[in-house]
């Protein structure tokens, strides 16, 4: 086993030996890097992925060499790939520290907001060698966000309640991704002083905050959560008008290029209780 790893790591050190290489092979090690590289029309490039990387639609012919549970090294490295994008939110710690040992190119991609969104777009881009491409994806996004933040500037605050999961009730704390969206959409997170960023958290308490609509990630179980749970609390406001509204998790949770779009169904979802 030993000897293997060593063998992969001579293999590895030829690859990057040549510093001015051009980048031709990328591994992204994460769904949203994987839209990005996309977005800037270098999916081509893209010769592994991970698990749940599944958008754009050629995105799904890509091989997979990892998931949330952790990177196979030795495939990776046998991909001979020119850069890694990898994603410390996502990625394990002892996975990256190896990629590191190994002298591979890695660039560390984890937006935390939508401003950052564009900045690791720019980075990215410049990093494959393609800092135009990277530039005018950037642009394209600043300017989607910049119009919905416009149109929802001077909108009357709703009460949210964001349902992130429902078994256990879980939803989203101050400085989440989604925290940050909701007040994008002038809409007041009910749990938007919880200091973790995804707490679990009791009925009791968001009943206590009657939150006035209930958005459900798509991948919750919107059925139960619908017919099971929430008709049992009628006394919500929510619930009582009928604003419990499922989104697209897949394009309002992954912080890439699509994160506008996601944001345009929140701030959709939360007008209708307006």
């Amino acid at each position: 086993m030993i000897r293997c790893f060593f063998a992969f790591a001579l293999m590895l050190c030829a690859c990057f030996a040549v510093a001015s290489k051009p980048i031709e092979r990328i591994v992204a090690l994460s769904p949203s890097s994987t839209e990005m590289l996309f977005e800037m029309g270098l999916g081509k490039r893209v010769v592994g992925t991970v698990e749940w990387a599944d958008f754009p639609e050629a995105a799904k012919a890509i091989p997979r060499i990892g998931s949330y549970a952790g990177i196979n090294i030795e495939a990776l490295i046998a991909l001979q790939p020119d850069l890694v994008v990898a994603w410390k939110s996502g990625n394990k710690e002892s996975d990256l520290k190896k990629l590191e040992a190994l002298g591979v190119n890695v660039l560390y991609i984890d937006p935390k907001t939508m401003d950052a969104v564009a900045d690791d777009m720019e980075r990215l881009g410049e990093a494959a060698g393609e800092a135009q491409a990277g530039k005018e994806a950037a642009g394209r996004f600043r300017d989607r966000y910049s119009a919905l933040k416009r149109q929802f500037a001077n909108a009357d605050p709703v009460r949210v309640f964001y349902q992130l999961s429902y078994e256990p009730l879980r939803t989203v704390g101050q400085g989440s991704w989604v925290d940050a969206l909701i007040k994008d959409c002038g809409g007041d997170n009910v749990f938007g002083k919880a200091p973790a960023h995804y707490p679990v958290v009791a009925f009791e308490s968001v009943i206590a905050r009657d939150p006035e609509v209930i958005i459900m990630s798509s991948h919750t179980n919107v059925v139960n959560s619908k017919e099971a749970l929430w008709s049992e609390w009628p006394s919500v406001a929510a619930v009582r008008e009928g604003h419990l509204i499922p989104v697209n998790s897949s394009a309002l949770l992954r912080s890439g290029p699509r994160a506008t779009e996601g944001l345009a169904l929140l701030c959709n979802a939360i007008n209708q209780a307006r």
